[in-house]
């Protein structure tokens, strides 16, 4: 039977498909940046505008499953949806137009989610391990191994908060670039994780730095999925994309389309935490949360 999982995010909404047996085949894997949260940082509410650019992708991702035979959609939502004070408007009109809730998950069942993603990955960790995973309104430092789920810590910050609070010119101006990671270096007063093994690294941030770090010109989950990228290599990056404009980042080789504005910020985020951890590399996750559920229906927690 084919299950479809979507993720409403706080920047972008993923729809996985998947056919599942005894174990499951990846059918379709795919995401649109809708910036659900635009704005949420200063109202704590989610716009008009950004709530139907969102409904509008879930319409298509809808009809998309019907074409694919789905029988199960499962919907999640994440930051955005726990924090604006009017999620409820935006989750009445997903059930009332498209006929499927949208179930907001907490922090931890998201960290839950993204550690089965990787607990199950054949080209995973083998041994302990901890995840990294930057949204746009959150960020989960995830511990685990193959044997159990560690905890997490979820700090209340991601590339499009990050983003909204602190950048202000184009490009950036030094100081601004200073004021977020300060910020970022604020929210490590919470008991963040310090232990070995590898770190993982999910999301968008995470995967569209290893498409420009590696010259993916279009994304190919085949290139990037199990890359390795050391500090060098994301500071490289960094230098490269604060020098830039948002339009020249826009042409940028390995882009994706709508993160242009944001991405610096998400890979500081990701550099900052790897300094704290005492990280060398990051290895590239391309799975995630969507992935646990489906993971989770197989009975495989």
């Amino acid at each position: 039977m084919k299950y479809a999982v979507i993720d409403v995010g706080t920047n972008t909404v993923l729809l996985l498909i998947a056919e599942i047996g005894n174990e499951f085949r990846e059918v379709l894997d795919i995401a649109t940046i809708t910036r659900l949260g635009e704005g949420l940082k200063a109202t704590s509410r989610l716009s008009e505008t950004a709530m139907e650019r969102t409904l509008a992708a879930l319409q298509t991702y809808r009809d998309t499953a019907e074409k694919n035979r789905v029988r199960t959609i499962l919907c999640v939502g994440t930051a955005a949806l726990r924090e604006a004070g009017n999620s409820d408007i935006f989750l009445s009109r997903v059930e009332e137009r498209l006929g499927f809730p949208v179930k907001v998950i907490s922090a931890r069942d998201e960290a839950y989610y993204t550690y089965l993603s990787v607990k199950h990955d054949p080209a995973g960790a083998g041994g302990d391990f901890l995840v990294i995973d930057i949204g746009g309104g959150s960020t989960e430092v995830i511990e685990g191994s193959r044997g159990c789920f560690g905890g997490f810590v979820s700090l209340p910050s991601g590339s499009v908060k990050l983003t909204e609070m602190f950048i202000r010119h184009d490009p950036p101006l030094p100081d601004e670039i200073r004021s977020v990671r300060e910020h970022i270096r604020l929210l490590f007063n919470a008991p963040l994780v310090k232990r070995g093994g590898l770190l993982v690294g999910t999301a968008g941030t995470v995967t569209t730095l290893a498409s420009i770090a590696l010259g993916v010109d279009e994304y190919d989950k085949g290139r990037i999925h199990g890359a390795k990228l050391g500090l060098d290599t994301i500071n490289n990056v960094i230098t490269r994309l604060a020098g830039m404009t948002v339009a020249e980042r826009r042409v940028l080789p390995g882009m994706e389309k709508g993160r242009e504005d944001i991405l610096l910020q998400g890979i500081i985020l990701l550099q900052e935490v790897m300094a704290y951890l005492g990280a060398a590399e990051v290895i590239v996750n391309a799975n995630g949360v969507r992935y646990g559920i489906i993971y989770e229906q197989l009975g495989e927690a």
